[in-house]
């Protein structure tokens, strides 16, 4: 049976379907089978297909059949203007349910119109083949949104008062919303109206602190490098990876932040005459050639995550080969720190993702799983990844730990 979510909080619970709007998921029909998106307690449903993954992260405006277009501008339009209207109000919706703001009969119309074009969606695109992998990403990423970030208020209007207005801090919403599908490449954007967790200068994250005892951050060592390095079959060093670079391909003539610096410029395909001069160096070391010739076939590129990147040329070619692959990699490590923490019942929680970085709002009395996670960590399908580990009371204030 086809349904729609009302809302995608966790603590907003309804659904429509049938005609009929439920509020208690113990009264859910035992025979839903599709919606478009998506939310916390549709989790423990099985064999629900949601339409939003099948495209993608292409926009419903952009997947709806044309007997239909008419329907959505209506109903779409009337929904903008209850949210306009909430707005002069001064009212958040995200600290309410929707389904409590609008009028019953309008969710009711909008809900039919949504369930039209799930049908249509889930009848005229392909399952992808790594639907259940999305499903999975889509999950954890919905969990982290759903949990309220702990800003500190006093650190906030200390920095407004600091210097010149910052739009970043001056109206901010306490929940990171991703933008699963924001990048081309894989990596992790945010929508609007998200905590701006991937952009927030350094300075600012000081405002951010855990609801357990303090933050552990589990980032790898030099992410890019090493994915690198395992597409091309070589062994993962064990020390910092641009000593490894230093030592190793340049000889040692090189200092490390000059040799680091120059292999991020020759990956993401600097022209400079700077990059020119390390880039037979770094080129003899790395195959580029082996590994476009492997993953890149002169138009599109298919990564060894089975990601399906299209219409890229050879100069951006091998930074997303090496982007895509990182970022999956770091999502995937993710997935299997969730499934320990769980199935540990553990008061430890994934608190986000920073670019190729973990953050853990971690509970003391779980640090003798400590050990086992960062194991879960470094383990990689290109070998044994290095992993800086750093230990804080807020996320701006992190210091590196040793174990």
């Amino acid at each position: 049976m086809l349904f729609q979510a009302l809302d995608d909080k966790s603590e907003c619970v309804g659904i429509y379907c049938n005609g009929q709007l439920h509020f208690d998921k113990e009264g859910f029909p035992d025979d839903l089978t599709a919606t478009w998106k998506y939310a916390s307690y549709l989790k423990d449903i099985p064999g629900i297909q949601y339409a939003s993954l099948y495209v993608q992260g292409k926009k419903m405006e952009d997947v709806i059949p044309d007997y239909l277009k008419e329907d959505w501008e209506a109903v779409a339009s009337k929904l903008l203007s209850f949210q306009r209207s909430l707005s002069i109000g001064k009212i958040d919706l995200g600290s309410h349910c929707l389904f409590d703001l609008i009028p019953q009969r309008f969710l009711s119309d909008f809900c039919e119109v949504k369930n039209n074009i799930t049908k249509h969606v889930l009848e005229n695109y392909p399952k992808p083949s790594r639907y259940e992998y999305l499903l999975r990403v889509c999950e954890m990423l919905e969990d982290i949104e759903n949990r309220k970030i702990n800003i500190n208020k006093t650190r906030l209007q200390q920095l407004q008062q600091q210097g010149p207005p910052d739009r970043r801090l001056s109206d901010l919403h306490p929940y990171i919303r991703y933008n699963q599908f924001g990048t081309r490449t894989g990596r992790l954007s945010t929508r609007s109206r998200s905590f701006p967790i991937l952009t927030l200068p350094k300075k600012h994250r000081c405002i951010i602190e855990p609801h357990n005892d303090y933050f552990l951050e589990l980032d790898f060592n030099g992410a890019e490098v090493r994915v690198l390095l395992g597409l091309l079959g070589l062994d993962q060093p064990t020390e910092d990876v641009h000593t490894f670079h230093s030592e190793q391909v340049f000889g040692g003539e090189k200092k490390r932040e000059e040799v680091k610096t120059a292999f991020f410029a020759w990956l993401y395909g600097s022209k400079s005459s700077e990059t020119r001069k390390f880039a037979p160096v770094l080129e003899k070391f790395y195959s580029k050639d082996k590994i476009l010739d492997q993953f890149w076939d002169g138009k599109k590129i298919y990564t060894p995550y089975r990601k399906v990147i299209n219409d890229v040329d050879e100069h951006h070619a091998l930074n997303y080969i090496v982007q895509s692959t990182c970022a999956e990699l770091t999502l995937l490590q993710a997935l299997k720190i969730k499934r320990f923490l769980k199935t540990r019942g553990s008061s430890t929680e994934i608190s986000c993702i920073i670019h190729d970085a973990i953050v853990l709002d971690f509970s003391h009395q779980d640090l003798p799983q400590l050990q086992d996670i960062l194991r879960l960590m470094s383990s990689t399908k290109f070998g044994d990844f290095k992993v800086n580990l750093s230990r804080g009371k807020n996320l701006g204030d992190m210091k590196e730990m040793n174990i």
